[in-house]
């Protein structure tokens, strides 16, 4: 049976994932709980899993890069997309004290985010695995010689940044719209 021999290109521990997160997120909306730790982690997992299989199935040939920028940001979104569907609303009312802690925040976000990817992207790693460095890896997420993996794990990681940074430029933008340019 060839097709049972692993490793396999998109491992058994990413398809159970992306099952459970597609649970999680429709139990999530249906009884409108947001607040669960369950649906938090399913609103990030579901994305990226589809996602990286997606890009797996068609677009195994293009630039791994621009593909790991683009999964991140949609599963951002698809991320506050599902949470707001379920129940999710965010406040935005801060006071000025706060709003310098978040700031520090933002810009200590922002860094990691572009040095998370900065890494990824120049030291991708080695396309083949040995035994001894990293089959059980291999073996649990899928073939490293193939992008799902890299996609997976990088756009988790780096998605799980953005979501933390998107809220702060949203929560900036709007500030700016309703004050219309205006300098204090």
């Amino acid at each position: 049976m060839p097709s049972l021999s692993l490793p396999w290109v998109i491992g058994p521990i990413p398809i159970v994932i992306t099952v459970w997160a597609a649970y999680e997120c429709g139990v999530a909306v249906a009884k409108q709980r947001a607040t669960s730790g369950e649906a938090f982690v399913a609103a990030l997992m579901l994305p990226i899993g589809l996602i990286a299989i997606v890009c797996q199935l068609f677009l195994s040939d293009r630039n791994l890069n621009i593909m790991l920028i683009t999964c991140q940001f949609i599963a951002s979104f698809c991320f506050f997309i599902v949470m707001h569907a379920s129940g999710w609303r965010r406040i935005f009312v801060r006071s000025e004290s706060e709003s310098n802690v978040i700031m520090k925040y933002f810009v200590i976000g922002v860094c990691a985010y572009v040095l998370f990817n900065v890494f990824i992207l120049v030291f991708h790693g080695a396309d083949r695995c040995t035994v001894g460095k990293c089959f059980i890896l291999e073996w649990g997420l899928g073939r490293i010689d193939h992008i799902f993996v890299r996609l997976y794990l990088g756009g988790a990681f780096g998605a799980l940044m953005l979501i933390g940074i998107l809220p702060v430029l949203f929560e900036g933008f709007l500030k700016v719209i309703r004050n219309r340019f205006r300098i204090k």
